[in-house]
């Protein structure tokens, strides 16, 4: 990271933010050994070190395991088989509401009856919208403002579309529409882009479900 030029984005492979150090320490996720459904340790993306496995998830590892050698050999199947199906999911929710607590919906017999399993589930016809946040530093306000300007529109304030200076339509014949409605008339100050309203926008005012 001491050559990371924050003005420019150069200095260090786009591939890694790990030194070579710090990749040595690190064991690749492919390495073909059957894992649990559930991952129970952190994995890195290349920008940060993961934290070490805790007690607490080597302890739901050990247990999907112990209960994907019990169920597969009752059910006369390969490990691998079992724990990549419902079954494996199950040992995953019980083993977790074991070391965790009663967090998820499930009983033992979700282990070897697919319906069992499927009874505590959500509906098959649930929309599920699967999205990735990225967070603009409170400190890069003149960076994070054009990009709020551009979906709220006109109402942002300026003479014309701040990341369209050619005036090239998008696909409603606009050079500067509105992406989020409610987005409109609103202020688009520094204040906007500070972690506390990302946590409050995100985790308190939304209908967001976190999977970690």
């Amino acid at each position: 990271m001491a050559n990371w030029d924050e003005s420019t984005g150069l200095g260090i492979p786009d591939d890694s933010l790990l030194s070579d150090k710090e990749l040595a320490r690190c064991t690749r996720a492919d390495t073909g050994t059957p894992r649990t459904p559930i991952p129970t340790q952190m994995v890195s993306n290349g920008e940060y070190m993961p934290l070490p496995q805790s007690e607490k998830q080597k302890r739901v590892e050990a247990r999907v395991n112990e209960l994907a050698d019990e169920a597969s050999r009752k059910l006369g199947v390969s490990r691998r088989s079992f724990l990549t199906g419902t079954g494996g999911m199950a040992a995953s929710f019980l083993a977790m509401n074991e070391v965790f607590g009663d967090f998820f919906d499930i009983n033992a017999s979700g282990l070897l009856i697919p319906e069992a399993y499927a009874q505590a589930g959500p509906p098959r016809d649930l929309f599920v919208f699967d999205d990735q946040l990225h967070m603009v530093r409170g400190s890069r306000f003149n960076a994070a403002a054009p990009l709020r300007a551009l979906s709220q529109g006109p109402t942002a304030g300026g003479p014309s579309n701040p990341v369209n200076p050619t005036g090239l339509k998008d696909e409603h014949g606009d050079t500067w529409g509105v992406w989020n409605r409610a987005l409109v008339g609103l202020p688009n100050s520094p204040e906007n882009f500070l972690i506390t309203q990302f946590i409050k926008d995100v985790f308190l005012d939304s209908q967001v479900n976190v999977a970690c």
